[in-house]
């Protein structure tokens, strides 16, 4: 299956349930195909996990299809669903910039599809296209400063 087009919107509106999230929305097809020459295609099954909570690792997930949970294993013991993962948005960007260990898990909750782009592989690209690099970093910048918000919002209501 050829996922090139798949980020191609061509003035569409963006997909419902994806918003803002979605990365790179108006990217032209060339440009997605040149990222997706640097990525690994990769299946999960619904039910599989996809990171773990605490594990260390640079990869970005880019979601070509499925549907996948965020989970949250509390100091307890306890599991929570904090968010879910629709196609076209990204996962894994703070490990991916930072280098530090997951902040939480992600689990498929259909049969999902995604493409796996390490900071090497990254790297390589920004040597070769550094406009498109600088591109992908400031929309990935975007969706964390948006997550970030969601989140703040969301404690700012847990504290009232």
């Amino acid at each position: 299956m050829d996922f090139s087009d798949i980020f191609n919107y061509d003035g569409q509106a963006v997909p419902s349930g994806n918003g803002d999230s979605v990365f790179l929305a108006n990217l032209p097809a060339d440009d997605w195909s040149y990222i997706l020459s640097f990525t690994q295609r990769c299946r999960f099954r619904a039910g599989e996990m996809v990171v773990r909570q605490g594990e260390l690792s640079d990869v970005l997930y880019i979601v070509a299809s499925g549907e996948l949970d965020v989970l949250l294993t509390e100091s307890d013991g306890e599991v929570r669903k904090i968010s879910g993962i629709q196609p076209l948005s990204v996962f894994g960007e703070q490990a991916f910039l930072d280098g530090l260990p997951r902040l939480a898990s992600v689990q498929a909750v259909t049969d999902s599809e995604m493409h796996l782009l390490t900071r090497e592989a990254f790297d390589r690209l920004a040597a070769r296209h550094p406009d498109l690099a600088r591109q992908m970093l400031f929309d990935l910048g975007r969706i964390v400063s948006l997550r970030l918000r969601e989140m703040m919002a969301l404690a700012m209501r847990g504290s009232r």
